[in-house]
């Protein structure tokens, strides 16, 4: 199985209860709380995998792990306030490092006022890092609820934020968007632009038409793949004036029913899209 034919099989092999609003599939799980909603998600960074040691400035790489888990809190429409590290750590690992690497974690925090509040450590053979955070709202956003003739809209251009620099958390930005308009659905996008819009779509059952000519890339058409952006992608219903909202955020396309497909308009042609992104196995 590959990464998203593993996350279908565990979505259905886990069944949730009552309080459990959603489980395993979107970029939270989301549980019922006193006039509230709670919202859980974990983040892996794994050397090799995510990241190199070799000249590496580790207060970055802690800013960038932590950022990572609590993008997904945002992407849900959440304010994020608690975050727990449980770190593998080599032999040898210099103690520096590992200082600054949390020195890194707890700035990030401090600047969008997040408590730390836990974690484990333990030796491994890389290192690697698993954040968790939990954060709450009153108005939650699924990847599932898509519908047709929704707008799609991205908050930044792609391919601009380097690797080894934290994303800006937009809590309050987000929170006042989804206020203000009907947000159907959000995602952040880490793994490419194509393949975390698919994750929509196949989850709200729905197809889409994209514009390549409005679509903003930093570098050319490999930022429609490469990930790690870490801007939201997020789809407004059709009957919200947009006008001002399109002069904040960029419109690069519509959702369509699922029988149109995944396609994007380039030169007069609808092409279909090639879904490809990055996938962890």
């Amino acid at each position: 199985m590959n990464e998203l034919q593993w996350i279908e099989y565990l979505k259905k092999a886990s069944p949730t209860h009552r309080d459990v609003i959603v489980g395993i599939g979107d970029d939270c799980a989301i549980v019922k709380g006193k006039g509230r909603y709670l919202l859980f998600t974990s983040d892996l960074f794994i050397e090799h995998v995510h990241f190199t040691r070799r000249g590496a400035d580790f207060k970055q790489l802690g800013k960038r792990a932590a950022s990572r888990a609590l993008s997904d809190i945002v992407a849900c429409g959440g304010v994020p306030k608690y975050l727990g590290i449980s770190a593998g750590i080599p032999k040898g690992t210099s103690a520096q490092h590992m200082r600054s690497l949390f020195t890194g974690i707890k700035e990030y925090c401090r600047k969008y006022k997040i408590d730390i509040v836990g974690g484990d450590t333990s030796q491994s053979s890389v290192l690697f890092l698993d954040i968790w955070a939990v954060g709450e709202t009153k108005k939650y956003v699924l990847r599932s609820t898509a519908v047709s003739g929704d707008y799609i809209f991205v908050t930044g251009p792609l391919g601009r934020l380097k690797f080894d620099q934290p994303c800006q958390l937009r809590a309050k930005e987000i929170q006042a968007l989804v206020k203000a308009y009907k947000v159907t659905s959000m995602i952040d996008i880490s793994d490419g632009f194509v393949l975390d819009l698919y994750r929509i779509l196949q989850a709200s059952r729905k197809g889409a038409l994209l514009w390549s000519e409005e679509i903003p890339l930093t570098r050319g058409k490999k930022d429609l793949y490469r990930g790690e952006d870490y801007e939201l992608l997020f789809t407004v219903d059709r009957r919200e004036n947009i006008a001002q909202l399109a002069k904040k955020y960029f419109l690069v396309g519509r959702i369509k029913n699922a029988a149109f497909g995944y396609k994007i308009a380039s030169g007069g042609k609808n092409e279909d899209v090639s879904v490809k992104g990055y996938l962890h196995f």
